[in-house]
């Protein structure tokens, strides 16, 4: 089996989550300490962490072309960070609960979030505006913790 590289130190709090940069030269971690970790995947040092988040970040992800990084809060939003500098690019606001997750279309044009709130909500990417919300989505925020190629149809994920 395999051996462990290095550990990656530099969170305060439990990490929720991490995930490898689609080229494989970065990860990125989310924690309960309020922030995401950008890390250098090769040697294992922070390149920079993005805080703005009022509480813990349940999920961090790139888009797919790796430019952009999107992560979800318990404090009820997603935020859209600049993957190379970690500046914020947008905060989206409309859930009333923590979100659980959010990630990128395949195409990068737009995110999805899911919410404990009960709803999924698709937001523009790039203007950072709420597209659809999906309502009555209980039975879906458990597989919502996306795969590639996710479709939005009549009120569902499928």
């Amino acid at each position: 089996m395999g051996k462990t590289l290095y550990t990656l130190a530099g969170h305060t709090d439990s990490v929720i989550s991490a995930v490898f940069s689609p080229d494989g030269r970065r990860i990125v971690s989310a924690s309960l300490d309020r922030t995401a970790r950008v890390w250098d995947a090769e040697i294992g040092e922070t390149v920079h962490a993005v805080a703005g988040h009022a509480k813990a970040v349940t999920s961090a992800a790139y888009s797919l072309d790796g430019r952009w990084i999107v992560s979800a809060s318990d404090d009820g939003t997603v935020r859209v960070w600049d993957a190379e500098t970690g500046e914020e690019a947008h905060a989206l606001a409309g859930h009333t609960n923590s979100v659980l997750s959010a990630a990128f279309s395949p195409d990068g044009r737009r995110i999805v979030s899911t919410s404990v709130d009960r709803t999924v909500r698709v937001w523009d990417a790039e203007m950072g505006e709420a597209i659809r919300t999906l309502t009555g989505a209980h039975a879906c925020c458990d597989l919502c913790r996306l795969q590639p190629g996710w479709t939005v149809d009549r009120q569902c994920l499928r």
